[in-house]
């Protein structure tokens, strides 16, 4: 793999390009540098159900790689990349709402729903860096909406801006804010459950 000394922006330029002039290595050098953490988004979003992920994980690089055409290079290579794995795995969830509304009649849960109201008491930041509450958050955070689990995740783990994730999301920048506020609400409270019951 050739190592090229440039700023990352001018560096996924370049990938870019050789990717959309057909250059096999470029796909193998975008596979090999966003794989794992993608794993790891896609993960946090399917309650860890690694066989799921890692099938999204596979169609997230098919679809970049037949749609390098839609990247117009005003985000990063990662952020457009997140942007697809949000529509697959909102696939994979509909997916799911459509088998158990084929098994079991009766009112439709969608998993995609946001209707939690908070008083939007802020997360602190560091909760989610702290070792010592890591596998509590993690385990909290499963319980939550999707939409809520992929707005933490993008912003505590992917240490993305909020406009970033308005790209990944399809969201305004005022509606990332107010789903951000509703997600760490809940949480909070998930949290404080969990505390008070061990």
């Amino acid at each position: 793999m050739k190592v090229i000394d440039s700023s990352p922006q001018t560096y996924e330029s370049l990938l870019v390009n050789r990717l959309r002039s057909g250059d096999p290595e470029a796909r193998e050098e975008l596979y090999h540098a966003y794989r794992d953490r993608l794993h790891s988004f896609v993960s946090r979003q399917l309650d860890g159900e690694q066989a799921a992920a890692e099938d999204i994980v596979q169609e997230i690089f098919l679809a970049a790689f037949g749609s390098l055409d839609t990247f117009r290079g005003d985000s990063k290579l990662y952020t457009w990349l997140c942007g697809i794995a949000h529509h697959k795995i909102a696939d994979f969830y509909r997916g799911i709402a459509r088998e158990a509304s084929r098994e079991q009649p009766g009112p439709d849960v969608d998993p995609l729903n946001n209707g939690m109201n908070g008083d939007n008491v802020p997360l602190a930041p560091d909760i989610i860096e702290s070792t010592e509450a890591y596998h509590l958050v993690q385990q909290s955070l499963v319980k939550l909406p999707v939409d809520y689990r992929e707005v933490i995740t993008l912003k505590y783990f992917e240490g993305m801006s909020v406009s970033e994730i308005g790209q990944v999301m399809d969201r305004s920048g005022k509606s990332v804010e107010g789903l951000l506020s509703r997600a760490r609400n809940a949480l909070r409270t998930r949290l404080v459950a969990a505390a008070s019951s061990s």
